[in-house]
């Protein structure tokens, strides 16, 4: 009897966190916004998913022709959800800078849906 007591709360633990997990997102926030800061950048990363293969994407900021300002905050959300979406590094530059490359990996077989904020002073 405890033997069948303790499978059924062992299954229930291992559903429960399963769907946890199924359930994360991928969202990244470097840094903080404080006053006064503003939205020097925004960019919106669509790409479909291909069979078996991983998306790479490079953001960067500023953009050609710009001048950077201070970067003090970038967040970056995953519209993807369902624990589907990629992943962001920074590659270079970043917070404290007046530049940075963000680089956008999705997982094998999967696409990219990312939203980047950079913002500074």
């Amino acid at each position: 009897m405890k033997f069948a007591t303790g499978f059924v709360a062992v299954l229930a633990a291992i559903l429960a966190s399963s769907y946890l997990v199924s359930a994360q997102s991928h969202n990244y926030f470097f840094g903080a916004r404080v006053p006064y800061d503003s939205l020097v950048n925004q960019t919106t990363v669509i790409q479909t998913g291909s069979f078996l293969r991983v998306r790479s994407v490079n953001v960067d900021y500023p953009l050609k022709g710009q001048r950077g300002r201070n970067i003090t905050a970038i967040y970056v959300y995953d519209r993807l959800g369902n624990g589907r979406g990629g992943f962001a590094t920074i590659t270079s530059g970043g917070i404290g800078k007046n530049f940075t490359r963000i680089n956008l990996k999705s997982q094998r077989g999967n696409g990219l849906n990312f939203q980047v904020e950079v913002y500074g002073r």
